[in-house]
């Protein structure tokens, strides 16, 4: 026995008015299925994932001051680059860090202003070997970069 078509159709309604309006707690839900699916097994917190989102991206291809906080920052010059670093902002860029990579085979510098960690003038200027993939990891806390990990770079 076959339902009458008008329940069916009845039922159909009432489905597509569902799927159309979907509410969890009284917030209406409206997110697509595939941007869900993106989020399956995601542990992170609403912080974290604003952290990440919060990521900046700097390629410096001439001399010049990185104005990235918060990133990666890809020197890129065919010969040697000299970049400058300014201090972050206290508490407003505290925990931010900054990933500082070589893409050329220079001897590249990175000059910050009263040194890495407040080091004075004998640890303000890292200087990267001349490979390819040279790199520098700084962390910002109190107004200061402090360094959180380098390949193959010096400080001075």
């Amino acid at each position: 026995m076959t339902a009458p078509k008008a329940t069916i159709k009845s039922i159909a309604t009432k489905i597509l008015a569902i799927a159309n309006q979907f509410f969890i707690g009284g917030v209406q839900v409206t997110a697509t299925a595939a941007e869900l699916n993106i989020l399956d097994g995601v542990t992170a917190t609403a912080a974290e994932i604003n952290t990440a989102a919060d990521k900046e991206a700097q390629t410096l291809t001439a001399d010049g001051a990185i104005t990235a906080k918060n990133g990666i920052v890809k020197l890129n010059k065919a010969g040697v680059l000299a970049a400058t670093l300014a201090n972050p902002t206290d508490v407003t860029d505290d925990f931010k860090r900054l990933h500082i990579v070589s893409l050329t085979a220079q001897a590249h510098t990175v000059t910050v202003t009263g040194g890495f960690g407040n080091g004075g003038t004998g640890e303000d200027v890292a200087t990267f070997s001349g490979q390819i993939g040279d790199s520098l990891e700084v962390m910002a806390h109190g107004g200061k970069w402090y360094l959180a990990g380098a390949h193959q770079v010096t400080i001075a």
